[in-house]
C-alpha cells in the first residue's frame, strides 16, 4: 500500500509544527506505518503540495492520505502558509482512497484560523473517512490491525496513546524528516509531556491544553533522548523541546497536586545531560515556561535556568504566557500569574541567561505573550500592559521578543463570541497598541539584545 502524509502544519499552546519546525504529528504517523513494516510512505508539506498540484500531481496514486492541520494558537509565519480544513477538503475532493484527518483540526475544539462556526467545522470533518479526535497514531495502529476495515473503527476516534506505546513510533518516524523540502535545515519539535497542572482549576479561560489532555503525563528521559538520537542519525541538527506547557515543570512530583509545582531539578539535569551524551546538536532550545513557577520556586528554578544555560545553545527563549498584566483580566480568566511573578521571573532569567553566547545572542532570555479579547478587558488594560512592558525596559532588562495577538474562541473553552464582539469594538485600539509597543519598546529592546556591531553566527534566513 502507498501512503501520503500531507503536513498542513500545526500550532498549539504547547507545540509548533510550522516551518522551519517539523512537528510531532507527521513524524509519529510515519512511525506507526514503519512500525507495521510499510515502506511506501511519503511526506509532503502543504506549501510544496500547492506547487505540485499545479504540475498535475496525482493524489490517486496513494491508497491512504493522512491530512494533518489545525491551529489552537494561530500566528503569522514568515515563509509558510498553513492549510485550513476547508482547503484540505478542496484538495482531496476528487481523491478516491481512504482519507484520514489528524491534528488540532480533527479535535472537538476545532481550528479557527479563519473564524467560522462549529457547523462549518463539522461539515468539513464529515468529508473524511476517519477523524482523530484522540491520537492519530493510535487510529492508524488500530486501522492497520483491523486490515483497513473502516467499519471496525469509530469514525470519530477518541483513543489516546500512552508513552510506552509512543516510544517505538517516535523513534521509527524520525526518517520521514528527510522528505521535508527544507531538510536538513529543519528544527525538530520534541515532546517532553502534555497536559497541564492548571487542569486542577480548569486552566486559563482560552486554552485547550488542560481541557484536551488533563493532568500532565511525562515522557521518560530515555525515550526523549533516543528520539533525538534517531533524528540526529537522520541528519537533523536543530532541536527544540517545545511540546510542553512549562519546561521548568517537567517531571515535577507536585504536578497533579499543585497548579504551580516545584521543579524537579534532578530530572531536568538528567534529560539535558542525556541529550548531550548521545548527540552534539547545533541548536538545542526550549519553548514554554510558567513565570509563576520560576518566581515562586526561586531556588529550584535558578538551578533549572543554570542547567538550560549549560546544555542549551545560545539564543534560547523561554516563552512566558503572561497574557495580561491587568489584575481584573487575570482574575476573570483564571490566569494565575501575577505581574509581580512576571517581573521576578524576567529578572531571574536575565541574571542567569543574559550572558552572550557563541551565536552572538544571550544564552536564555524570556519572551512575553500578550493576549487581547479576554473577559474583563477594558481600555485601561492596554495602558496597564504598556506600563509593565515599559517598566521591564526601564529596569534595563531584556526580552527576546514580545508576541501580541487576539484571542480565538475555540470550542470547549470559556471564551465565546460575546467576548470576541467586545474585542472587535477595540480593534483600532489593539492595532495602535501593537504599533506603539513595536516602535517604543520592541525596537529599542532589540538594540539592547543585539547591539550594533554584534556578529550573529550560523543564521538561517526565512525570507
Amino acid at each position: 500500500m502507498r501512503f501520503l502524509i500531507i503536513d498542513g502544519y500545526t500550532d498549539e499552546p504547547a507545540g509548533l509544527g510550522v516551518p522551519p519546525y517539523i512537528g510531532t504529528y507527521p513524524r509519529y504517523a510515519a512511525g506507526v506505518l514503519y512500525h507495521y513494516r510499510y515502506r511506501d510512505v511519503h511526506y509532503i508539506t502543504i506549501d510544496k503540495l500547492r506547487e505540485e498540484l499545479k504540475r498535475g500531481y496525482d493524489l490517486n496514486k496513494f491508497h491512504v492520505v493522512i491530512a494533518i492541520c489545525g491551529s489552537h494558537t494561530p500566528g503569522k509565519y514568515l515563509n509558510a502558509k498553513p492549510a485550513t480544513l476547508r482547503e484540505m477538503v478542496s484538495i482531496l475532493y476528487n481523491y478516491r482512497g481512504i482519507k484520514i484527518l489528524g491534528g488540532p483540526a480533527g479535535t472537538r475544539f476545532g481550528s479557527s484560523m479563519e473564524g467560522g462556526t462549529l457547523k462549518d467545522e463539522e461539515r468539513y470533518k464529515s468529508f473524511f473517512h476517519l477523524v482523530a479526535e484522540g491520537d492519530l497514531e493510535m487510529l492508524l495502529a488500530d486501522l492497520i490491525e483491523n486490515n483497513f476495515n473502516l467499519e471496525k473503527i469509530d469514525r470519530e476516534y477518541y483513543k489516546l496513546r500512552d508513552y510506552e506505546r509512543l516510544r517505538e513510533f517516535a523513534i521509527k518516524g524520525a526518517r520521514i524528516v528527510r522528505e521535508h523540502p527544507n531538510y536538513p535545515y529543519v528544527v525538530a519539535e520534541i515532546e517532553s509531556y502534555r497536559g497541564c497542572p492548571r487542569y486542577l482549576s480548569g486552566g486559563c479561560s482560552f486554552c485547550t491544553e488542560p481541557r484536551r489532555f488533563g493532568a500532565p503525563k511525562f515522557r521518560e528521559e530515555r525515550d526523549i533522548v533516543e528520539e533525538i538520537e534517531a533524528l540526529y542519525n537522520q541528519g537533523v541538527r536543530y532541536f527544540r523541546l517545545g511540546r510542553q506547557p512549562c519546561i521548568f515543570s517537567y517531571k515535577s512530583l507536585e504536578s497533579e497536586k499543585e497548579e504551580v509545582p516545584k521543579p524537579n531539578v534532578e530530572a531536568i539535569e538528567k534529560l539535558f545531560n542525556g541529550i548531550w551524551s548521545r548527540v552534539k546538536p547545533k541548536v538545542l532550545h526550549i519553548d514554554n515556561a510558567n513565570p509563576a513557577v520560576i518566581a515562586r520556586h526561586e531556588e529550584e528554578s535558578r538551578k533549572v535556568a543554570k542547567i538550560l544555560v549549560k546544555y542549551c545553545t545560545s539564543g534560547n527563549v523561554a516563552a512566558f504566557g503572561v497574557e495580561s498584566f491587568d489584575e481584573k483580566v487575570i482574575r476573570m480568566n483564571n490566569l494565575l500569574t501575577t505581574p509581580e511573578d512576571v517581573l521576578k521571573a524576567v529578572e531571574i532569567l536575565n541574571e542567569i541567561g543574559g550572558r552572550r553566547g557563541p551565536s552572538g545572542l544571550p544564552y536564555l532570555l524570556p519572551g512575553i505573550n500578550l493576549l487581547f479579547g479576554l473577559k474583563g478587558e477594558s481600555k485601561r488594560t492596554f495602558k496597564i500592559n504598556y506600563q509593565y512592558l515599559k517598566e521591564i525596559y526601564d529596569r534595563g532588562l531584556m526580552l527576546r521578543r514580545i508576541n501580541i495577538r487576539q484571542v480565538v474562541p475555540y470550542y470547549g473553552t470559556n471564551i465565546d463570541m460575546k467576548d470576541i464582539k467586545k474585542a472587535m469594538k477595540r480593534k483600532k485600539l489593539f492595532l495602535s497598541f501593537k504599533e506603539k509597543v513595536r516602535e517604543e519598546i520592541d525596537k529599542p529592546m532589540l538594540k539592547r539584545v543585539i547591539p550594533r556591531g554584534t556578529i550573529l553566527r550560523d543564521v538561517l534566513l526565512e525570507v
